[in-house]
């Protein structure tokens, strides 16, 4: 996820400029961005926490019991994947001192947070509250942009299906039973996709039609 989230950055961040300084009164860009990066995230999200045991089998004997907490840390390459697509305002404003502040804040609410809850459900506290300081990470990055270049992120969707994440994480760090994990991360999987059924169709015919294109290359080239 992280390297998804990486890669996305690297090629976002001079799309993104070059878009702004063509056309800064066009925005359709960051809008559609926004929903494709936050599909593609979350789907993938819920596909990792569905195959987490599976995952973490490939991994040395001593990895294995952080597949309890991956579920809450799945959201930090979430959230940093998304808001950088929603937080392009304060850069292109150039009041970029507001990360400053995000990050702080961010960071305080995670150590409050990993106060009250690492004591008494130790790693497992420590990725729930990591989750969350990085959920008021993305909404005050995004808020704050907003009010400086306004763009229609759709965020009703984001915001229900980061709900639905974080119910599927709960239940995949502190529910012991496989079946209730496995059955709660298939039904978020299906309520994201849903969500954003329109970027998922686009996906999909998309591939369909370049397999046939594919296909029509090999038979005219076995004819």
């Amino acid at each position: 996820m992280g390297l998804v989230q990486t890669g996305f950055t690297t090629f976002w961040v001079p799309v993104s400029y070059e878009s702004y300084e063509n056309n800064p009164e066009s925005t359709g860009i960051f809008e559609k961005t926004s929903l494709f990066i936050s599909a593609a995230m979350f789907t993938l999200g819920m596909l990792i926490v569905v195959f987490k045991d599976a995952i973490f089998l490939l991994l040395e004997s001593s990895y294995r019991q952080a597949a309890g907490i991956s579920s809450f840390l799945i959201l930090m390459p979430i959230m940093c994947a998304v808001s950088a697509v929603t937080a392009v305002g304060t850069n292109f404003k150039k009041k970029t001192y507001w990360h400053m502040l995000i990050a702080t804040i961010s960071a305080g609410a995670n150590i409050l947070g990993n106060f009250m809850v690492v004591p008494i459900y130790g790693a497992k506290g420590a990725a729930l509250s990591t989750g969350i300081s990085y959920i008021i990470f993305f909404v005050m990055r995004t808020v704050i942009s907003k009010r400086l270049y306004k763009v229609n992120y759709h965020l009703g969707k984001f915001y229900f299906s980061t709900v639905v994440f974080v119910f599927v994480a709960f239940i995949n760090t502190f529910v012991n039973s496989l079946f209730l994990q496995v059955l709660s991360a298939v039904i978020g999987l299906i309520l994201v996709l849903i969500v954003y059924r329109e970027q998922v169709r686009y996906v999909l015919d998309f591939a369909i039609e370049e397999l046939k294109k594919l296909k029509n290359k090999v038979a005219n080239k076995m004819n």
